[in-house]
């Protein structure tokens, strides 16, 4: 891989335009979210956010009601904090990836869904039959979100 990137950088180094980003990543964390466990609700990786999964658990509450409607919201609010607190709204979302513990509920998550992307929804990749080793975990959704600098 190396030795296709050097050429191509050189011929645009000879066009005097050859340019190296550094590698830089920044995690965020929200507030408004439970820390469940050792991991950041989004990392900021140059001109990107990858946001991690997030289910249905309220800060407040706990867990949703074991029904994919409730929990499907309460995952929005939960990826809509995590990209808040990255100065970004879920119009800056371009790909998502959804996990479904029955495949049943996919009729249910698509509505709910919909009401959050209306226009122009992003990229998605939807995994069924996904066991998180727990009855109330119905649903966890984890997005990747465009942060122009």
């Amino acid at each position: 891989m190396i030795l296709r990137v050097i050429p191509a950088c050189l011929i645009t180094f000879a066009l005097s335009a050859c340019t190296v980003a550094p590698a830089t990543s920044k995690a965020i964390n929200s507030s408004a979210i439970a820390q469940l466990g050792p991991y950041s609700h989004a990392v900021k990786a140059g001109e990107f956010v990858f946001v991690s999964g997030m289910i249905a658990h309220d800060k407040a509450t706990g867990f949703a009601a074991a029904e994919i409607e409730p929990q499907t919201h309460q995952v929005f609010a939960n990826l809509i904090a995590a990209l808040n607190a990255a100065d970004l709204t879920l119009e800056n979302v371009v790909k998502t990836t959804i996990f479904l513990k029955n495949p049943a509920d996919f009729s249910g998550m698509n509505e709910v869904y919909s009401e959050y992307f209306p226009n122009d929804p992003p990229a998605r990749t939807t995994v069924p039959g996904v066991d998180w080793g727990r009855s109330d975990i119905l649903i966890e959704i984890e997005a990747i979100a465009y942060h122009p600098e």
